[in-house]
């Protein structure tokens, strides 16, 4: 365990790791591969990445583009990869709003939805963008079906247009939009699904522990001083997570906050059991809180649990097992 005090200066550096994960890295290995056929002049390959909320969907993209960061040259503003988060209340105008603010457009409120797609298509060229992603696009979904209709024809020609690698990101409900037109699903045929880890093999057993392993040994610059990696915490931290590595990094970054703020120089049980309380479930304490005593050790996957099946996860794709 550890003996030494933590600093804020700690907790921006640990709120910028990344842990590459076999499926993570397999997201930013296909991303990769589809943005250098682009500028290699082979035919657009675009791609639907889904999975649960906290799977690394976000962060996976956001990793990408801060590898390729924006610049200036003498032909203009050089902006290689623009990653919009879809509005709340999306519509087609909506969207093309938030692309413009993505490529750094004075934000004009007149101008017709065709209008407003023109001008997308004429700053992607002139920003020369090599990939367009567009997050949390599941949004749609609830948006109303003449939204949902036309969202399926816009996307289809935006893309057409734009003539660049394009990303649809979101929760599993982003194939609905797919379903409803037939050349939109066509187009994202690719795709690549980010699961939770599970507990029940073996194998599943010893990728979740690496994974704890490697953010105790980041966070403490290549010693591992916390015990993450312990068997009993790794159980615990599953359930705490259900194997989602969002909640993971919930948990772990809210306990060395919390060893900020108290000038603890362990990451004891107590701790994590109020970063859990915190971050993931304020109604998560005693023994519905995993890092307690008297904790059930059961999936906390209830109607007001935190890890509710979804329709998604009730069809078996992303279940986590006990």
């Amino acid at each position: 365990m550890s003996n030494q005090l933590y600093h804020l200066t700690d907790l921006r550096r640990a709120e910028q790791i990344q842990i590459l994960h076999p499926q993570f890295a397999d997201a930013l290995t296909r991303l990769n591969d589809f943005h250098r056929l682009g500028l290699d002049g082979a035919a657009p390959r675009h791609l639907l990445l889904v999975g649960a909320s906290g799977a690394g969907k976000t962060s996976a993209l956001q990793t990408f583009s801060s590898q390729h960061p924006a610049g200036l040259a003498a032909e203009g503003r050089y902006l290689p990869i623009v990653y919009v988060r879809t509005p709340a209340s999306p519509t087609v105008r909506g969207l093309a709003e938030a692309i413009l603010i993505a490529l750094g457009a004075g934000l004009q409120m007149r101008g017709s939805a065709q209008e407003k797609t023109n001008q997308v298509v004429q700053l992607l060229r002139g920003c020369r963008t090599e990939m367009l992603m567009l997050d949390e696009f599941h949004h749609f979904v609830e948006s109303g079906r003449r939204v949902f209709e036309e969202v399926t024809e816009w996307l289809k020609t935006l893309i057409d247009t734009a003539g660049i690698p394009t990303v649809l990101s979101g929760l599993p409900e982003c194939e609905l939009i797919l379903r409803s037109n037939e050349q939109l699903r066509r187009r994202f045929a690719a795709r690549v699904t980010l699961m939770p880890i599970g507990f029940s093999s073996a194998k599943e057993k010893t990728l979740f522990r690496d994974v704890l392993h490697a953010w105790d040994t980041q966070i403490n610059q290549g010693r591992p001083l916390w015990g993450l990696a312990e068997w009993e915490r790794v159980r615990r931290m599953h359930y705490a997570s259900n194997g989602l590595l969002g909640y993971v990094s919930k948990v772990v970054l809210g306990g060395l906050e919390l060893m900020i703020l108290t000038g603890a120089t362990e990451l004891s049980n107590n701790l994590l059991e109020q970063s859990f309380v915190r971050y993931v479930w304020a109604d998560g304490v005693n023994e519905m809180n995993p890092f307690h005593a008297d904790f059930v050790f059961r999936r906390l996957t209830l109607a007001g649990e935190p890890f509710e099946p979804t329709r998604f996860t009730r069809n078996g794709h992303l279940a986590a097992t006990a």
